[in-house]
């Protein structure tokens, strides 16, 4: 191993530490978000094979023969879907699922969105809608702009049902969705997913295994706090000593340039 092999794997360690910097940072910046599902990271070392060392192109996975690894690698970043706990509220338009389901949200453009924050509310013009405005999914026997005024009961199955006066009005459905493989999910920020190939299922077309509605509650987010801090504890560290290792090697390269001058 030669000079120029620490500094190629001092950078990919370098690399690979900040990207899960990042992620745990994300991580820990969105412990109290509603519905937030915490991402994970996992690494591979650039192990060897039968180039010679100085066909080693790191930063490309290629390797060496010295029998020594050559760096790391970011091989993996997944999310975690599991359940989190559900917290109660007193607003009839906080939802929470218990199950594998996602609501559905639309922008202006009509676009679906997935999301697992159930944070709704009535906007001026009586549409269900998140804090940024997006529609939720509702499959409506009534306009939501002509729902008559009362109190909303919605099922674990996503009926919405008003009642006023002693009467009740159904006035439509919560409509959930779910890949059918998680992975097929592409977060675009914001605590919402698109879907990238793959089927969707749908209440629509009568899924199973979606889960139910979980009226006046809302979901926790799945960071563990204490673990992520950790976490960001240790990459930190060991961020500093491959900087160290890098700064070490450095400035052995300018005492060796010293010397051969």
């Amino acid at each position: 191993m030669n000079v120029n092999d620490i500094l190629s794997i001092s950078r990919t360690g370098l690399n690979g530490l900040q990207n899960n910097l990042d992620i745990v940072a994300n991580n820990v910046a969105n412990s109290n978000t509603v519905g937030f599902k915490n991402r994970d990271t996992s690494f591979t070392d650039l192990l060897e094979n039968s180039t010679t060392s100085q066909d080693v192109n790191v930063e490309n996975g290629q390797q060496n023969k010295m029998g020594m690894t050559t760096g790391l690698a970011t091989h993996q970043q997944s999310i975690n879907f599991s359940q989190g706990s559900l917290r109660n509220t007193d607003s009839p338009y906080d939802l929470a699922i218990s199950g594998k389901g996602f609501f559905g949200v639309r922008g202006s453009d009509g676009q679906l969105y997935l999301t697992r924050n159930g944070d709704f509310t009535r906007d001026a013009n009586g549409n269900v809608v998140d804090q940024a405005g997006r529609k939720l999914d509702i499959q409506a026997t009534i306009p939501e702009n002509q729902w008559p005024q009362g109190t909303v009961s919605i099922g674990q199955t996503g009926q919405i049902t008003i009642e006023q006066n002693g009467r009740s009005t159904q006035v439509g459905s919560i409509v959930l969705y779910q890949p059918t493989e998680p992975q097929d999910l592409q977060a675009v920020g914001n605590n919402l997913y698109r879907v990238q190939g793959g089927t969707l299922n749908s209440s629509l077309n009568g899924a199973n295994g979606l889960g139910t509605i979980e009226q006046y509650h809302l979901e926790n987010s799945t960071t563990d706090l204490a673990d992520a801090m950790s976490n960001m504890i240790l990459t930190q560290r060991a961020y500093s000593l491959n900087s160290r290792v890098l700064q070490s090697t450095d400035d052995m390269l300018g005492t060796i340039n010293e010397f051969s001058n």
